[in-house]
């Protein structure tokens, strides 16, 4: 990106939005990056205008896009409409945080939302957005700690490292010399997360976005449940301490360590590490060797800490890692987590076994006593059999896989759609 646009776009993100330059995209990446947010917007009616446009017009259009794809006829038009719509989604959800910028987030690497185009715009919202001034963050570390930052550390820096949907992290030294990072939740964050909970706008942008219909309530209890303890830093160190603890010692995985005397409601302090961004690391072109170690570090992160210990991390975006020198990745970023069950895990355990075995009967038990139907009759076996297969592929060859891509799923009504490669599904 040249230097005469008047972007401060950092290195980790030009590789992934360089060649973006110029046109409205160009401008809602400057705005969202250079323009200071003074305060949040807390009221639920004021916070509910700002996204009527994007939910009553934004949503149609993507799924157009999206149809567009899916028939194997994306046009430049199409993917123009794209690019404006993640513009659009750009400027207001860097102005609003919270809830809606979580869900740009999700559209910024989820591979059927958007166009490609769109998704890259929209990767600003991972760590990037324009931060909230130092008086500001400074006056929630002091209500929230007690104490001023100059007394409790060396130094710190008041431009953050990263400025993204709930708070904004800065780089201090401890009284020992000690590198860390300083996690300061935007003040009224929770209060504009649970305004945007209350708001109809937001679940509206959720289903046309990722085009679901299915049980409504289950999912905004869940979504409300995981996005407020995101904003207790309390609970997202203790998800911190527990993956801490199961990595301890591991080759390849680097846990933060926390600093439990610095750990409030508001305010997270860790250990501080280096490493490239996600997107800076993928332009270092890595052998293909290292990429499939970083593909199995990351599987046995997420679902090797799912099935042997109950530990999930729902957050699963490129803007949580740091890839060091020495080889290891840093995970970042533990806020949006969740504990299972034995009992929970030994269902998914059981529907794993039947989808390899192509057992019918077993798949639909399977199925019910997860959620994911509601028995005979509720849905299209063979439709749904296809795509369980589809997603379980990794387990059911040795070979190395092609590149297969599940272009459309939807859930309609009862009935699945879609389409797994060349081979048509839907019913």
């Amino acid at each position: 990106m040249s230097d005469d646009t008047g972007s401060k776009l950092p290195s980790h993100l030009r590789a992934r939005i360089g060649d973006l330059a110029g046109g409205r995209a160009q401008r809602a990446i400057d705005r969202a990056m250079n323009t200071t947010v003074e305060r949040l917007g807390t009221g639920r009616i004021g916070r509910a205008a700002k996204l009527s446009r994007l939910a009553l017009s934004g949503g149609r259009r993507a799924l157009i896009d999206r149809a567009r794809s899916a028939l194997g006829a994306e046009s430049q038009e199409g993917s123009g409409r794209g690019l404006a719509l993640a513009s659009e989604m750009l400027e207001t959800f860097s102005e609003l945080r919270g809830v809606s910028m979580k869900l740009g987030q999700m559209l910024s690497y989820l591979d059927d939302a958007l166009p490609p185009e769109a998704r890259r715009v929209l990767a600003v919202l991972q760590r990037d957005v324009a931060p909230m001034p130092w008086t500001a963050v400074r006056e929630v570390f002091v209500e929230s700690l007690g104490r001023a930052p100059e007394d409790v550390f060396a130094s710190i820096d008041e431009t953050p490292l990263a400025a993204a949907s709930i708070g904004q992290v800065h780089r201090a030294t401890l009284a020992d010399g000690r590198p860390v990072a300083v996690k300061i939740q935007y003040p009224g964050m929770a209060e504009a997360m649970r305004s945007d909970l209350k708001n109809a706008r937001v679940f509206g942008l959720v289903q046309r976005m990722l085009a679901f219909s299915t049980d409504t309530q289950a999912i905004m209890a869940e979504l409300e449940q995981r996005f407020l303890d995101e904003c207790d830093y309390r609970k997202e160190a203790d998800y911190q301490r527990a993956y801490a603890r199961r990595f301890a010692g591991h080759p390849v995985v680097v846990v933060p360590e926390v600093h439990d005397e610095l750990v409030s409601e508001k305010v997270l302090v860790t250990d501080f590490h280096e490493g490239l961004g996600f997107y800076e690391w993928l332009e270092r072109e890595p052998s293909e060797e290292v990429k499939q170690q970083a593909v199995r570090t990351f599987y046995r992160f997420y679902l090797g800490s799912f099935y042997m210990d109950g530990l999930f991390n729902c957050d699963p975006h490129p803007g949580n890692y740091l890839f060091r020198e020495d080889g290891k990745i840093v995970f970042l970023d533990y806020g949006c987590c969740r504990r299972y069950t034995a009992e929970r895990i030994d269902a998914w355990v059981e529907l794993c076994k039947v989808v390899c075995q192509d057992d019918g009967l077993g798949l639909e038990r399977a199925a019910t006593d997860l959620g994911f139907i509601r028995g005979p009759g509720t849905y299209e076996p063979e439709a749904f059999r296809d795509l369980m297969r589809y997603l379980y592929l990794p387990y059911l060859t040795d070979e190395h896989l092609p590149k297969c891509v599940l272009r459309t799923v939807i859930c309609k009504g009862e009935v699945l759609v879609g389409q797994v490669g060349e081979v048509q599904v839907a019913h």
